[in-house]
């Protein structure tokens, strides 16, 4: 069997790690507002941020970027987790880095393994096309996510930024992000 052949029928728990399309843009929103503002999933965050996490243009806009790989994951034919990464230009040392954001598993289908599956593809992926650094920014006041992070290679760099929306959402104070990297090409 080629890779331009149909696939075999995947058992009931396997995902399909594909690109998103355009259509999938209402699913995705929704599956980010349910994973990082509802209730019920280990990584929300809605005890610390109101209001929606993105909305159907910024997604739309990721689609037509080229700089940006936005993946998705489908189980039983429906998307239940999605991560992004915008790719940097080089740096002046030569190093490529990218942004790992918009990282979501519906929180009926968390802690089974798919934002792993869906991180190491991306890693894959980056890798692939040159990119030497994964990089993402974490909400301060979440050590588990932080730990997770740490367990899938990533390390805290001791570089803080204030928080990437409306500051008007937060619910704590001065609430920050902690910036964490994973190196995706050995060192020369």
């Amino acid at each position: 069997m080629t890779a331009q052949q149909t696939p075999a029928p995947r058992s009931p728990e396997e995902v399909l790690l594909r690109p998103a399309r355009q259509d999938d843009v209402p699913a995705i929103v929704a599956l980010v507002q349910a994973a990082y503002r509802g209730e019920g999933g280990w990584t929300t965050e809605a005890h610390l941020v109101d209001g929606a996490r993105t909305d159907e243009g910024e997604v739309a806009a990721m689609l037509v970027d080229d700089t940006v790989t936005l993946l998705v994951a489908e189980l039983d034919g429906t998307v239940r987790g999605c991560c992004y990464t915008h790719r940097e230009p080089v740096s002046a040392d030569g190093t490529t880095r990218a942004e790992l954001g918009l990282f979501a598993v519906h929180p009926a289908a968390q802690s089974r393994g798919l934002g792993a599956r869906l991180l190491e593809a991306q890693a894959a992926h980056l890798g692939g096309i040159g990119v030497d650094v994964l990089m993402i920014r974490v909400l301060q006041s979440r050590p588990e996510l932080h730990a997770w992070y740490e367990r899938h290679g990533f390390a805290p760099t001791g570089q803080r930024v204030p928080f990437a929306g409306s500051a008007e959402a937060l619910k704590v104070a001065e609430l920050g992000m902690d910036v964490m990297e994973r190196p995706l090409t050995a060192a020369p």
